[in-house]
């Protein structure tokens, strides 16, 4: 602070000036100081390499990491080959600083940096064969009740006439 005294001796006008120049610095260095809160998702599987998304973003290989900005209902999928796709929503609940009122301290004023890192695991499982046998006798049962449906409750709607064309002018 010695420096700053110094500099705001050099500085030309009444006291009042120099007053007012150093709250105004010691203020720009607080807002430069202040506070922030990191928040992140690491997403595992137990199939390395599988490809993760959130919210249908792809976000890359497990394990994956993604900065995010609001707690709430996150859906997670991960996609590898020879395993079945697996999703999962979770919903993500604020930490003790988040709530509002005290978020605005810790977001803005705080002078320390917070981190918040939430681990999703993911646990897939090898795809299973299917028979051809049971695929086509799958198959024969959904023609059979497409066949079976009711008539639809609307009709479907009449064509559209086609505009007339125009009458050429004599």
């Amino acid at each position: 602070l010695g420096i700053i005294a110094r500099f705001c001796e050099r500085v030309q006008g009444s006291r009042m000036r120099r007053s007012n120049f150093y709250w105004l610095f010691v203020l720009s260095v607080f807002c430069g100081t202040t506070g922030c809160v990191e928040r992140r998702f690491v997403v595992q599987t137990n199939v390395p390499g599988a490809q993760v998304f959130v919210n249908n973003q792809p976000v890359g290989p497990s394990p994956a990491d993604l900065h995010w900005d609001y707690t709430g209902v996150y859906e997670f999928r991960a996609v590898a080959p020879g395993y079945e796709p697996l999703a999962e929503r979770v919903k993500i609940r604020p930490k003790w600083y988040e709530y509002a009122g005290i978020d605005l301290f810790f977001e803005v004023l705080y002078p320390f940096h917070i981190e918040d890192v939430r681990r999703i695991n993911l646990e897939m499982q090898p795809s299973q064969l299917v028979r051809t046998d049971e695929l086509l006798n799958r198959a024969d049962d959904l023609r059979e009740q497409g066949r079976n449906l009711p008539p639809p409750k609307y009709p479907d709607e009449p064509p559209r006439a086609k505009p007339a064309s125009p009458t050429p002018r004599r």
